[in-house]
């Protein structure tokens, strides 16, 4: 996740998309990223801010920067680490 720097109009992210079967552990550096997802979860990841999203037998999420860096810009870097559930729990409930 970058580092990017956007101008104006020109942030991108990851629409809906699904996850099944692993966990993301997400850490911003800098910048805003909003996540929401099919469980009905949603929240703001800033500088230092960590999450933890297990997908399990599966999620639908999308993961956008903020708004304010969609319409002004900015910068944006972070990093996400996939982790593969063992066989026993792959279809465990998305948290």
């Amino acid at each position: 996740m970058g580092p990017a720097d956007y101008g104006p109009g020109d942030a991108v992210g990851a629409p809906d998309h699904p996850h099944r079967g692993f966990e993301t552990v997400t850490y911003m550096l800098e910048g805003e990223f909003m996540h929401e997802d099919s469980a009905g979860h949603r929240g703001r990841l800033g500088p230092g801010d960590v999450q933890w999203m297990t997908a399990g037998d599966g999620v639908i999420h999308s993961e956008m920067p903020a708004e304010w860096i969609r319409e002004r810009g900015g910068r944006v870097h972070g990093f996400q680490l996939w982790v593969n559930l063992p066989a026993r729990d792959k279809h465990i409930a998305p948290r």
